[in-house]
């Protein structure tokens, strides 16, 4: 019985097996310029020149940002201007590149060694895998708080015009990040079900939702929960929108049942702003939904009936009492008996839900 054999995925050969030509860089004198995507006249599509051709309008786009000016100048300094043939600047606008069209990975630099356009506006040569490498090994804390201030900048520019709004939602939730390797810094495995046994990351991210930009992030260790220790990183990110937005929307804050938890709900009120947090479905948060009597329908299904309900619960229902006032919601079917609340696992129950704290 012959074995079906895979054909390899360009992601994942070198760049010799796909047609693209190795750096030169040992040999060069002087350092490598990207060319200005501005001055590229775009003609007609033909598939067979380039699959990244987007890269013009996006280099363009990123050019009159600003950005790789400011990559120059905060990143410039981190290997030497005139020993280097691979500037910092280039290096990292390589990455964004690679990113942008589907490449999240170091090493899927080599698939696109082949596509003349990206190895053109690269400035004309790819460097090795193990170059990048090592000048990715040379961001210190200093570097990745500039790489990650230059992220928040750009991400809050869209969210001054919400100023005048009555309402603007700031999300933060985590995702995790598997990686291929087990010697990458702070990648252990987690307790995410998904990716069991896997080394990963497990950063926390913020997003206004109103102009869907990141306006904060940070890095974390894989084997990291979500708690009291990211009140600081909540805080500060209220603050950033804080003084986007103006003092007159409504600041709202969501967050998963990762949120449920004292700091971070007392950092939220202290800054004035409201939190939309689910709440664990403890056994007293059960008892507390299926024993309410006064409820008040804010959603209605096509047949008239309410299809969610809210209601005002005592702060001891709510997980021991982890908030001095709360709000709790909850939709019909768990308010049939007792028994049905208990067992109810849909979470519906949120704290913060519409009523300043």
């Amino acid at each position: 019985m012959k074995k079906r054999k895979h054909t390899p995925s360009t992601r994942k050969v070198r760049r010799d097996l796909v047609g693209g030509k190795r750096g030169n860089g040992n040999k060069r004198t002087r350092p490598i310029r990207r060319p200005d995507p501005r001055k590229i006249r775009v003609g007609r599509a033909d598939p067979s020149l380039t699959a990244v051709a987007g890269l013009v309008m996006f280099g363009s786009f990123l050019r009159d940002l600003g950005v790789d000016r400011m990559l120059r100048q905060l990143f410039g300094d981190l290997k030497s201007r005139l020993l280097g043939t691979y500037p910092m600047e280039a290096q990292l606008r390589l990455l964004i590149d690679a990113f942008v069209v589907g490449e999240h990975r170091v090493f899927g630099v080599e698939g696109l060694a082949a596509d003349p356009l990206f190895v053109m506006l690269a400035g004309g040569v790819l460097p090795s895998i193990d170059a990048l490498y090592r000048d990715l090994d040379r961001f210190d804390d200093e570097a990745l708080r500039a790489l990650t201030g230059l992220m928040v900048r750009h991400g809050l520019v869209p969210v001054h015009s919400l100023r005048r709004r009555q309402v603007v939602h700031l999300d933060i939730d985590t995702t995790v990040t598997p990686v291929f390797g087990a010697e990458m810094e702070g990648a252990v495995p987690g307790p995410n079900p998904h990716y069991r046994g896997r080394p990963s990351y497990h950063p926390i991210l913020a997003r206004v939702a109103e102009t869907d930009t990141c306006v904060n992030a940070a890095l974390r260790t894989g084997d990291t929960g979500f708690g009291n220790d990211d009140a600081r990183f909540v805080g500060a990110t209220i603050d950033c929108v804080r003084d986007a937005i103006g003092g007159k929307p409504l600041l709202y804050v969501r967050i998963d049942a990762a949120g449920d938890c004292s700091a971070i709900m007392r950092a939220t009120h202290d800054r004035g702003a409201l939190f939309l947090v689910k709440a664990r479905m403890t056994a007293d948060l059960s008892g507390a939904v299926a024993m309410h009597q006064r409820w008040k329908a804010t959603d209605w299904d096509a047949d008239g009936r309410p299809s969610r309900e809210v209601g005002k619960s005592p702060s001891a229902a709510v997980n021991g009492a982890r908030h001095p006032s709360c709000r709790s919601a909850s939709s019909p079917c768990e308010l049939g008996n007792a028994s049905a609340a208990s067992s109810c696992t849909c979470g519906r129950a949120w704290t913060g839900l519409c009523r300043r704290i």
